[in-house]
């Protein structure tokens, strides 16, 4: 299968034909749309992937449920569509859809084993997601993490945080030689399951970016995390014949330089996150689907969360999902892809 894969995907290499460019050119299409809905499409073809928003973690008819719960009662899918026909395919327990320009890979990790061996089957994943990546002469955008009891600490008074960023650390210093780091959101859940999946692009362009209000993750004082959080702020990149580019921005919360701000104020914190947030997209002017998470302790908060939100949001622009953020003190947060 996995064979099979690298030829479907190596094989529109070759067309670049005058004829071929010129059709492509003239249906002036935008190569990804992200939208979220209450319901599954009932065409598929040219779906790259379907996030369920539910309490589950599973992968099923490619539709991946991540364990995240919104915040209001019923179904709510994240739909990430593309313009060419998808083939769903797997290796190594990593769930693939692709099409010339994309790939969307998932895998699942039960976390029932040792600090050691959990961190261990986390770099393995890293390998193979980075080894599909390369092999489709694509790059990687994004790759979300849904870890169960996040700051739960070991006897070594590390969190299930501190292993990930462990793990992730060896494998970018072996396979990073610049700081062009994917960008990332890590958020906990419940259950004893963790999923983390990836998008990759073949990118015309690509330009990780970083936050003027806030220093690099991988830069942080090891005060605030003795592991270092590598990724980017957001990651701009385009498709090759594409009218537009495209954000995709990781998860950030109310923190300004390196530290957190506005203690026990979850008000104050989301507009924190909010200013972070736009210095990436234009959110009155520009199309973008977010995700904000929330810790459950703020069920209370949520009236005046939403009242924030849609003040700055669309309808249907925004998800809010109850999850745990990486510092005890930090309430909320948010993520999301826009226009450019």
């Amino acid at each position: 299968m996995y064979s099979k894969f690298f030829i479907f995907t190596k094989k529109y290499k070759k067309l670049k034909s005058p004829i071929f460019t010129i059709n492509y050119i003239k249906r002036l299409f935008v190569s990804i749309k992200v939208f979220l809905s209450d319901k599954v499409p009932n065409e598929k073809d040219k779906i790259l992937s379907i996030i369920s928003f539910n309490n589950k973690v599973n992968y099923e008819n490619n539709i991946i449920s991540t364990g995240l719960s919104p915040v209001k009662n019923g179904a709510l899918y994240e739909i990430w569509e593309v313009e060419n026909k998808v083939i769903n395919t797997s290796f190594n327990e990593i769930n693939l859809s692709a099409n010339k320009n994309f790939i969307f890979g998932s895998t699942i990790i039960e976390n029932d084993k040792s600090y050691k061996e959990l961190g261990l089957e986390i770099q393995s994943k890293y390998l193979d997601f980075l080894h599909i990546v390369r092999e489709s002469n694509m790059k990687l955008i994004k790759i979300w993490h849904y870890i169960p009891q996040l700051l739960r600490k070991y006897k070594n008074n590390k969190t299930n945080y501190s292993l990930f960023c462990d793990a992730r650390e060896v494998i970018y210093k072996k396979y990073h030689n610049n700081l062009s780091y994917p960008a990332a959101t890590v958020i906990g859940i419940e259950g004893k399951k963790l999923i983390m999946y990836f998008i990759a692009a073949n990118c015309e362009t690509y330009n990780a970016l970083e936050n003027k209000r806030q220093v690099s993750a991988y830069d942080y004082p090891q005060d605030i995390f003795f592991e270092k959080p590598m990724f980017s702020r957001a990651v701009n990149f385009s498709i090759e014949q594409d009218q537009s580019s495209k954000i995709i921005i990781s998860g950030t919360a109310s923190i300004k330089g390196y530290q957190s701000m506005h203690t026990n104020n979850i008000a104050k914190q989301l507009d924190e996150s909010l200013k972070n947030y736009k210095i990436f997209s234009d959110i009155k002017n520009k199309l973008n689907v977010c995700r904000i998470y929330v810790s459950k302790e703020q069920k209370s908060n949520i009236k005046i969360i939403e009242e924030k939100l849609d003040n700055y949001f669309k309808k249907n622009q925004y998800a809010l999902l109850y999850g745990d953020i990486c510092r005890e003190e930090l309430l909320i947060e948010i993520e999301g892809i826009s226009d450019v």
